[in-house]
């Protein structure tokens, strides 16, 4: 009988009387409602329904994910049982940025734009073209000189202070100190544009005038620049975790790793039920304990 078989019997079952689960296939464990005390004791049918009612317990239907074959119980199979490639641990369809959403019926293939503003995994920037010059490279795989690129389509900056100048800057003296020839925001002085005039000017990254330095997360500083944010490598205000934009990649099974969103990854074993990447069940360090119901790879044993 299949395991489909075995659950759809199971439901039917629960119908009659609930009893105590063994993981001891030699064992009925617990006692059962009126209904279950009845078909024990001898009624009409309780040899019958005893013959189709018998619970055991079987090897998860999951022990076969990682052989290159797309059974009924996986979204996908790769060929091995790695996360982070399309087709995680579980045999599940991964939800990642370059993936997509769940429910393709095949593991996804990540199609890496250079100019989308979307950072990729083999890019060093996207600055949402592809073009050189403005501080990330044509083909995408390098900041160029005098450039910061913090922030995927939030475009790049000149680095004001490091005596090169690019872009809209029209000076550079190697220093950020205004009164000397060449302004904090490397402009030609003598000129009227400042900080916290709301019009970005030079090397400013932001500019919200009155603002300026009222809202730490994601904001803009007294000086101009972007704040902190998920990417600049330090944890701060709601991120769990923070390696850097270029290594904020992390997916399902990654515990280690960080997301794009600066959240650590879901993984089998957290105790968070992530049924889109193919989980059934998650009962953190019990999973797989004896009279458990979830196995070390979070499926449900079947009974």
């Amino acid at each position: 009988m299949s395991w489909l078989g075995r659950l759809a019997l199971l439901a039917a079952g629960a119908a009659i009387g609930c009893g105590a689960r063994s993981l001891d296939p030699t064992h009925m464990g617990g006692t059962g409602g009126t209904g279950a005390e009845s078909v024990r004791d001898g009624g009409a049918g309780a040899d019958a329904l005893r013959d189709v009612l018998t619970i055991e317990v079987i090897d998860p239907p999951f022990g076969h994910c990682g052989n290159g074959i797309i059974e009924s119980d996986e979204a996908c199979d790769d060929g091995n049982r790695a996360s982070g490639d399309g087709c995680n641990s579980l045999c599940g369809i991964e939800c990642n940025f370059e993936c997509g959403s769940c429910g393709i019926p095949n593991p996804c293939v990540v199609n890496i734009v250079c100019g989308d503003g979307v950072l990729g995994v083999s890019e060093t920037c996207d600055d949402g073209n592809a073009t050189d010059g403005d501080g990330c490279s044509a083909d995408c795989t390098r900041v160029e000189r005098g450039w910061t690129c913090p922030i995927p389509m939030a475009g790049c900056f000149p680095i004001c202070g490091d005596g090169v100048i690019v872009g809209p800057e029209t000076c550079d003296d190697g220093n950020v100190a205004s009164g000397d020839g060449c302004s904090n925001i490397c402009l030609s002085e003598p000129n009227t544009a400042r900080c916290g005039d709301r019009q970005i000017s030079g090397a400013e990254q932001c500019d919200y005038g009155p603002l300026n330095g009222s809202f730490e997360y994601t904001g803009c500083t007294a000086d101009c620049h972007l704040g902190p944010y998920c990417g600049d490598g330090v944890v701060n205000g709601g991120e769990e975790c923070d390696l850097g934009t270029s290594n904020n990649k992390a997916t399902y099974g990654n515990p280690s790793g960080c997301t794009r969103l600066c959240q650590r990854p879901h993984f089998c074993g957290d105790g968070i039920i992530s049924p889109d990447e193919g989980e059934q069940c998650d009962n953190g360090a019990s999973n797989g304990m004896a009279g458990g119901a979830c196995s070390r790879d979070c499926r449900i044993y079947l009974i």
